[in-house]
């Protein structure tokens, strides 16, 4: 049973990577910036470097933003243009 949706959801992958290769390639790395920030924050707590953070976040943001537009997606594009808003706030505070 297991294998059956394995298969179905590599399938899916594979699909959706045929369909648009740049857009799958895009979240991707925006998947990979959010999980270099998370593990920033994890690694350095309680007192992250949260400049590094922020830009892993900022950037992460902008790619995920871009593929969620490229899908014509107005949840994920409006949620990720608010998640670049709070991280820019975010990222001025810290260098100010």
């Amino acid at each position: 049973m297991a294998r059956v949706g394995r298969k179905r959801v590599l399938q899916w992958i594979k699909e959706d990577y045929a369909t648009n290769p740049v857009r799958f390639t895009t979240e991707v790395c925006g998947m990979t910036l959010n999980l270099m920030a998370a593990i920033i924050l994890m690694w350095y707590s309680p007192n992250p470097p949260m400049f590094w953070a922020y830009i892993f976040f900022i950037l992460a943001s902008g790619l995920l933003m871009v593929a969620a537009f490229s899908r014509k997606s107005f949840g994920f594009t409006f949620m990720y243009i608010v998640y670049l808003m709070i991280d820019g706030i975010g990222f001025l505070k810290t260098l100010l």
